[in-house]
């Protein structure tokens, strides 16, 4: 490895040990992990663009994404569950689908699972992570190797579907140089998701076979 590389690498490895410290310190509790998160990205950000938003452009990709990544995971979900293995969904979902906003703590659910968890996921893995991996490897090789530690993040009942989404959120990420792209976009699939277990409940029943 020539100097110059292993000088651009010794920066994204020295932000993963201290959020790699930060998770330990706050035992990966999201009440104290996710500001911590924000704090460090504040004291030292990662090394690619917050900006631009590029908005329009995220919701035309989200939107021709959204549908064959739909059908892909009702197969997915349906296939484990013909194996004789059932996946639930998220806690957080089936409470708001069976409570609506009476849930105890809905709202700072809502905050946590559409603001904070969106924006500090997507400086972990693409402003963080990538942006480390991509300094020795080769952008699709850094752009799955990322999604792949997204998905598992999420637990294995999940890691496939969760991963595929984080491909769309590294294409992003990587094709307008900037975190916000990746971060809108996220939001925006976690918004609609927790859109649809407030207004249809009954989506889970589908989504989820028992």
């Amino acid at each position: 490895m020539s100097g110059l590389r292993r000088a651009r690498l010794a920066e994204p490895l020295l932000q993963l040990l201290a959020i790699a410290v930060v998770a330990a310190l706050s035992a990966g509790a999201p009440a104290w992990w996710l500001p911590a998160m924000l704090g460090l990205a504040i004291v030292w950000p990662p090394a690619v663009a917050w900006r631009p938003l590029a908005g329009l452009a995220v919701l035309r990709t989200y939107l021709v994404w959204v549908l064959p990544w739909l059908l892909a995971t009702v197969v997915y979900l349906r296939l484990l569950h013909a194996c004789g293995h059932t996946v639930a969904p998220q806690p957080a979902l089936v409470e708001l689908a069976a409570h609506g906003l009476s849930a105890p703590g809905a709202w700072a659910t809502i905050l946590l699972v559409v603001g904070l968890a969106p924006v500090a996921e997507e400086i972990l893995f693409r402003g963080y992570l990538y942006t480390g991996l991509a300094t020795v490897l080769p952008v699709p090789a850094a752009q799955t190797g990322t999604a792949a530690l997204f998905g598992l993040a999420h637990g294995l009942d999940h890691a496939l579907p969760i991963a595929a989404l984080g491909l769309l959120f590294g294409w992003l990420r990587h094709r307008h140089a900037a975190l916000l792209p990746a971060m809108f976009a996220h939001a925006l699939h976690n918004g609609i998701t927790v859109l649809l277990a407030l207004v249809w409940p009954g989506h889970l029943d589908l989504l989820f076979p028992r």
